[in-house]
C-alpha cells in the first residue's frame, strides 16, 4: 500500500507499507527548510495519530534541528566512545531505579527484560543479553540527579553540544505533543501540562553497538537490543546512516507476541525494517506513558535492532545512534486519562506517579 498526500508548499506526507518480509517505510516529509513544519496551519496534525497505527512510529524531516547540529552531534557520539575506558568508568552508572546518568557498559542493561516484565506478558528466556553501550544525560536545570561528565580536556566542547541538543529537541517534543493533542480533539495542554519545563525529567542518550561476530547473534542469546518498549511518552531518534538494524512491529500481522528469537524465523515476518538514511531524518516513536494516558489509544511501538539486513560480511559493523526519551514530570499521573476512559468502564492503567513507574520498570533491565 501506497499513500501519498500534499499539503500545501512543498510539504508531502509520505506512507507505504508491503506485505511479508519487505521493507516498510513510513514517513512524514516535511518543509525541507530547516524550520518547525508543526506551527504550520496547513500541515493536519491527524496524520502523526494516523501513521503510527500500523507500528508506533513515524519518521520526520523538517522538524527545525539542523544539519549542522546532528552532524556535530554524530561526531561526538563516535568520540565519546572512543575515550579510554577509565575515563567512561569514572562517570559509570551504577545500575538500580534511580534515573540513568553517565556511562552504561556493554551488557549492563537488559532490554529483554523490559519487555517480559513490561505492557505485555511475553514468553522470552530470561538469560538474553544486550550488545550495546550508551551514555546518559538529563535536564541540565535537573537538580535532584546531576549530569555526570567527561574531562572537558578529554572532549571539548561536548557538554555544550550535549545541554543545546536537548533543549531543542525538548522544544521539538512540545511541538510534537501539542499536535497531538489537536489530533486527538483535547484540550490544549492535556499531556503539556504533565511535560513541564520546570519539572522536565527527560532524558538524553548516546548509543554505540559495538562491532560484534556474526556468530554470536546467531546463537540466540546476544542481540543488539532485544525487542522492547519505551519507557516515556514518545521517543526521537536519530542514526548515523552508516549501519542499519532498527526494526518495529507490524502490529497487523500475527497476534503472537513470542519475541525470543534471533534474527530470523517468524519474528522477521512480524518487524519491518526502518530505513537508516539521511542522518537528518528523525524516528519518532510511541512510547509506554503515552499509551497509559491513552488507555491504549496510542500503542506503544515495540522495536529492536537487529544486524543490517543483507550483511555478508563474519562481524556486523558498528552502529551509532543519538535517542531523546520525552518523559511525564516525576509527580505526573501516568494512569489514563479521563478523556480516553469511557463512561461506565474501568481504566485499563491505574494512577501511579510517573517516578515509581519509572522505578518498577527500571529495575526490571538492570
Amino acid at each position: 500500500m501506497h499513500f501519498s498526500r500534499r499539503f500545501g508548499y512543498n510539504s508531502v506526507f509520505t506512507h507505504s507499507r508491503t506485505s511479508g518480509d519487505r521493507e516498510t517505510s513510513l514517513a512524514i516529509m516535511l518543509d525541507p527548510e530547516p524550520k518547525s513544519y508543526l506551527a504550520r496551519p496547513d500541515i493536519s496534525a491527524a496524520q502523526l495519530v494516523t501513521w503510527t497505527d500500523p507500528h508506533g512510529f513515524v519518521k520526520l524531516t523538517g522538524h527545525g534541528i539542523s544539519r549542522e547540529t546532528v552532524l556535530k552531534l554524530v561526531a561526538l557520539n563516535k568520540s565519546f566512545f572512543q575515550l579510554p575506558i577509565e575515563e567512561k568508568q569514572r562517570i559509570a552508572y551504577p545500575g538500580g531505579s534511580k534515573p540513568q546518568r553517565g556511562f552504561s557498559c556493554l551488557g549492563s542493561e537488559n532490554s529483554s527484560n523490559l519487555y517480559r516484565k513490561g505492557l505485555l506478558n511475553a514468553v522470552t528466556s530470561q538469560h538474553l543479553r544486550d550488545a550495546r553501550e550508551h551514555f546518559d544525560i538529563g535536564s541540565p536545570a535537573d537538580p535532584s540527579y546531576p549530569n555526570v561528565w567527561p574531562s572537558p580536556t578529554s572532549l571539548p566542547g561536548f557538554q555544550a553540544t550535549m545541554e543545546t541538543t536537548f533543549d531543542e529537541l525538548q522544544r521539538v517534543t512540545t511541538e510534537i505533543m501539542s499536535a497531538l493533542e489537536t489530533a486527538l480533539a483535547l484540550p490544549p495542554a492535556t499531556f503539556l501540562s504533565k511535560m513541564t519545563p520546570a519539572g522536565n525529567a527527560s532524558e538524553l542518550r548516546l548509543l554505540h553497538y559495538p562491532a560484534i561476530p556474526l556468530r554470536e547473534i546467531q546463537s540466540g542469546t546476544v542481540n543488539r537490543i532485544w525487542p522492547h518498549f519505551d519507557l516515556g511518552v514518545i521517543t526521537l531518534l536519530f542514526q548515523d546512516g552508516n549501519c542499519g538494524g532498527l526494526e518495529f512491529e507490524d502490529r497487523s500481522s500475527s497476534s503472537s507476541r513470542r519475541c525470543d528469537g534471533g534474527s530470523g524465523g517468524d519474528n522477521n515476518k512480524r518487524f519491518h525494517r526502518v530505513e537508516c538514511g539521511d542522518p537528518l531524518e528523525m524516528v519518532v516513536n510511541v512510547s509506554e506513558t503515552l499509551q497509559r494516558w491513552t488507555n491504549g489509544r496510542l500503542p506503544a511501538g515495540l522495536h529492536r535492532v537487529n544486524p543490517p539486513p543483507g550483511l555478508q560480511a563474519e562481524v556486523v559493523p558498528e552502529r551509532f545512534s543519538v535517542a531523546y526519551f520525552a518523559k511525564a514530570d516525576r509527580d505526573a499521573d501516568v494512569g489514563a486519562l479521563k478523556e480516553f476512559v469511557p463512561d461506565g468502564e474501568e481504566a485499563a492503567y491505574q494512577s501511579i506517579s510517573a517516578i515509581d513507574y519509572h522505578r518498577q520498570r527500571l529495575q526490571s533491565a538492570y
